[in-house]
């Protein structure tokens, strides 16, 4: 429920940053899906506002008279589109965020440490409660299946990222937590 599917691999920039026998830091950085966002906003906002400015040069270009900005044919929905490239700037706001995630045995902790464009957050939990990672698949009906980390905790379930991605970051994600943790990991393959 709530889970939104991100096609591709775009949000899998997962890096091992650190990884001994009694630390693992993970870094997962979308790195893409910001590229993405930023070329979406100038794709709309040059299309919806910068055609208005563009169209009475042409126009000079071709010889016709100069008839100023209200004479011209005004496309539909251009100006909308200009509007509409504050989506992908939302969503880069409050969607793409690098989260880093710290298993610690010398402090006994998890820890999800969050960063972006609104700031930090932190949260930890108990790495004696720590089960294992297992992978969760979610279908849409027009992208296939989006996949992503989920960490067991005790009879919590936290997930790593709040969407899902059909690229192979997910999967080794779960894996270095799972090879780190060792025989530790519980057989979450019923999950």
């Amino acid at each position: 429920p709530g889970d939104a599917g991100v096609s591709g691999d775009y949000t899998s920039a997962m890096r091992i940053l650190e990884q001994t026998p009694d630390r693992l830091v993970l870094e997962l950085r979308p790195v893409a899906l910001m590229i993405l966002c930023a070329g979406l906003f100038l794709l709309f906002f040059v299309l919806g506002f910068g055609m208005r400015l563009f169209l009475p040069a042409i126009a000079g270009l071709m010889g016709m008279p100069d008839m100023g900005l209200s004479a011209l044919p005004r496309a539909p929905g251009m100006n909308l589109l200009g509007y509409a490239s504050v989506i992908p700037l939302l969503v880069a706001v409050f969607l793409i965020k690098t989260r880093r995630l710290s298993f610690d045995r010398g402090t006994g902790r998890i820890t999800i440490a969050t960063r972006g464009l609104l700031g930090r957050g932190e949260t930890s939990w108990p790495l004696a409660d720590l089960r294992g990672a297992s992978l969760a698949a979610s279908r849409s009906h027009n992208s296939g299946t989006a996949y992503r980390a989920m960490l067991h905790l005790g009879a919590e379930t936290v997930a790593v990222t709040p969407y899902g991605t059909g690229g192979s970051g997910p999967a080794r994600t779960v894996e270095a937590i799972n090879r780190w943790l060792g025989p530790r990991a519980a057989d979450l393959s019923g999950l």
